[in-house]
């Protein structure tokens, strides 16, 4: 359904230093980046701990809100949008994520942050960005 390619040095499962994946997307389809496209996208990649993580685990959403910043359907652009997802907090089994979701000719398009639950086996993510346990 979409074509990504990584765009930072974070991938999922890699075992990185930062909480933190940046990707290229485009819907295979070819469709226009419209307000329903860009709400997809801000939740395409895997939470942002998945690429300090070397093993999976469910972190099903809880909450996203997503606030556009560019009026979507006025000429709505095509093809690729570069997303990045943040993980802001971890804690707690709680994570905060932030994504940003920017088209191709450099205008954001929206932002989201949302709340998800970590689950299954291994280490809780745990402490603030500060205390050095997710870097940001």
């Amino acid at each position: 359904q979409v074509e990504i390619r990584p765009a930072g040095p974070g991938r999922p499962l890699g075992g990185g230093e930062r909480a933190e994946l940046l990707a290229w997307v485009r819907f295979a389809d070819g469709r226009t980046l419209d307000a329903g496209a860009v709400v997809t996208l801000t939740d395409v990649l895997p939470p942002g701990l998945y690429a300090r993580w070397r093993s999976p685990r469910p972190v099903p959403t809880a909450e996203l809100t997503v606030h556009f910043a560019d009026a979507p359907d006025d000429a709505a652009p095509e093809g690729w949008a570069l997303v990045r997802m943040r993980t802001a907090q971890a804690g707690g089994g709680w994570v905060v994520d932030d994504s940003e979701v920017w088209s191709a000719d450099g205008r954001l398009l929206a932002l989201a942050r949302q709340a998800r639950v970590v689950r299954g086996e291994g280490p809780r993510p745990g402490g603030h960005p500060a205390a050095g346990s997710v870097n940001s």
